[in-house]
C-alpha cells in the first residue's frame, strides 16, 4: 500500500511537470515578486515567428501593435448581441484558431477592462500549442479607475503574468485605492490621464503611453484584442500598425454597435490590403501604408 501511495503520488508529480511544460511556465515557477506598483519585468526579445512552419520559411521578426476584432455581418460592425443573456462566440472554429496563433506570436495581449468585466477571459493561449520553452504571452487590462481590484476574474487567479494600468490621478484624488494584498504576478503601473474625444470616462489612459511603457519592459509586439472602446483609442491615436478583422455570416439582433467602420481604419492610417475565407467568416487584413504584412505573398499564412 505503501509503495502505491508512492507511485501515485510520483506519477501524479510528472504530470504536473508535463502540463506546465506544455502550457508554458506560471510566474510562481519563473519569478517571485510580490505585487507592487510598477514592478519590472525580465525584458524578453522580440518574438520570432515563422509566417508558415508547415514549410519550413525562414522567421519573420514581427514587432508593434496588432489589432484583432470580429463583428457580425451587419453594416452596424456588432461586436455582442443584446438580446443573448451571456457572451457566446459567433465565429467559426478556425477564426478562433487563428485567434490563438495570433496570441501565440505576441508578446502581450491586451485588452479593455469591459472585455474583462464582460467575458472574464483568460487571453492565454490554448487552442494551439506553445513552441518549445516558450511562455504565455503577458496579459496587459487597461482598467483606470482599479474597478477589478476584488472581482474573482480569472487573470487574477490563473498564475500568469499581468499588468493593470491604471490612472494617477484616480490613486491622487482617493477615488481608489491599491490592494494591500501581494501577489506574484500581477503589476500595476499608474499612467497619467489622457484627454481622448472617443470616451467617457474622465480618467482615460493614453495607447501611445501603454505602448511605450510596455516597450521599456521589453514587451515589443502588442495584440489588441479589444474591446470596442479600446480599439477606438488605439486607432484614434494612431499607434496601430496592422489589423485582423473577422467577419462572421450572422446578424445579431440586438448588435452592440462598435462605432467605428472603414473611415475609422482608413483615418488611423490603415489601409485593407485583402481578405481571405476562414470557416465561413471573411477575414479582412489592413496594413500602414508602407508596412508589408509579415507574409504579403500568403495573408492567411501569419499568424
Amino acid at each position: 500500500l505503501t509503495m502505491a501511495l508512492k507511485l501515485s503520488l510520483c506519477c501524479a508529480a510528472l504530470f504536473s511537470l508535463a502540463t506546465a511544460f506544455m502550457h508554458g511556465s506560471s510566474c510562481h515557477h519563473m519569478q517571485k515578486k510580490h505585487f507592487h506598483e510598477d514592478a519590472s519585468f525580465e525584458k524578453t526579445s522580440a518574438l520570432k515567428l515563422s509566417a508558415s512552419k508547415e514549410n519550413n520559411e525562414q522567421p519573420t521578426t514581427v514587432t508593434g501593435v496588432t489589432l484583432k476584432m470580429a463583428f457580425d455581418s451587419s453594416p452596424a460592425w456588432g461586436v455582442a448581441d443584446l438580446s443573448e443573456t451571456k457572451s457566446e462566440r459567433f465565429t467559426s472554429p478556425e477564426s478562433l484558431d487563428m485567434v490563438h496563433r495570433l496570441r501565440r506570436e505576441s508578446s502581450a495581449v491586451l485588452v479593455g477592462r469591459g472585455t474583462v468585466e464582460f467575458d472574464d477571459c483568460s487571453l492565454s493561449v490554448g487552442r494551439v500549442e506553445l513552441g518549445e520553452g516558450q511562455e504565455q504571452p503577458v496579459r496587459v487590462v487597461l482598467d483606470p479607475s482599479l474597478s477589478l481590484v476584488g472581482g474573482d476574474y480569472a487573470i487574477f487567479n490563473d498564475g500568469l503574468r499581468t499588468i493593470i494600468y491604471y490612472s494617477k490621478t484616480a490613486v491622487q484624488n482617493n477615488y481608489v485605492s491599491l490592494p494591500s494584498s501581494s501577489d506574484d504576478c500581477v503589476t500595476f503601473v499608474p499612467l497619467t490621464q489622457s484627454d481622448t474625444e472617443d470616451s467617457n470616462d474622465m480618467l482615460s489612459l493614453s495607447p501611445s503611453q501603454v505602448i511605450q511603457d510596455l516597450s521599456a519592459r521589453g514587451l515589443t509586439h502588442i495584440m489588441v484584442e479589444g474591446g470596442p472602446a479600446t480599439a477606438r483609442a488605439f486607432l484614434h491615436d494612431g499607434v496601430v500598425d496592422r489589423a485582423i478583422l473577422v467577419r462572421a455570416p450572422v446578424q445579431f439582433q440586438m448588435p452592440v454597435r462598435a462605432l467605428m467602420d472603414e473611415d475609422t481604419m482608413k483615418t488611423a492610417g490603415l489601409n485593407m490590403i485583402g481578405t481571405t475565407e476562414m470557416g465561413g467568416d471573411v477575414v479582412e487584413y489592413w496594413t500602414r501604408e508602407g508596412l508589408e504584412w509579415p507574409n504579403p505573398d500568403n495573408l492567411s499564412s501569419w499568424p
